[in-house]
C-alpha cells in the first residue's frame, strides 16, 4: 500500500499565487455578503481541495480580513443586553420563570 493510500496520511496540494489570491478574494466577498469567516473559508477550501486551516491562514496573513472594532463590539453587547431585558419583561408578563439569560 502506498503512502497516499494509507488512511490518516496527509496529502498536500500545491496552489499557485494567483489561485491563492483568488481564494482570498472569494472569502472576503462571501464575508461581505454575510457569510461567517468559517463558512467562507470552508467553501473556498472545498473548491480547491485544501484544508480549511490553509485558507484561513492565507486570509489572515493577507492582512485583509475584516475585524470588529471595539465600537462594533460595544454596540453588539448593548443590543444583546436590551434583547435580554426585553425577554425578561416578556417572561414576567406571561408568568414564565426564566433562568439567567446572560451568556457570560
Amino acid at each position: 500500500m502506498s503512502r497516499r493510500q494509507r488512511p490518516g496520511t496527509r496529502r498536500y496540494t500545491l496552489v499557485d499565487e494567483l489561485t491563492r489570491e483568488a481564494a482570498i478574494e472569494a472569502v472576503l466577498q462571501r464575508m461581505q455578503a454575510g457569510d461567517s469567516f468559517t463558512a467562507a473559508t470552508r467553501a473556498a477550501a472545498a473548491q480547491l481541495d485544501v484544508a480549511e486551516t490553509t485558507v484561513r491562514g492565507w486570509v489572515n496573513r493577507s492582512g485583509r480580513r475584516p475585524r470588529r472594532t471595539e465600537r462594533d463590539v460595544a454596540a453588539l453587547e448593548a443590543e444583546l443586553a436590551l434583547a435580554q431585558e426585553l425577554n425578561r419583561a416578556l417572561a414576567r408578563t406571561h408568568g414564565v420563570v426564566v433562568e439567567d439569560l446572560s451568556l457570560r
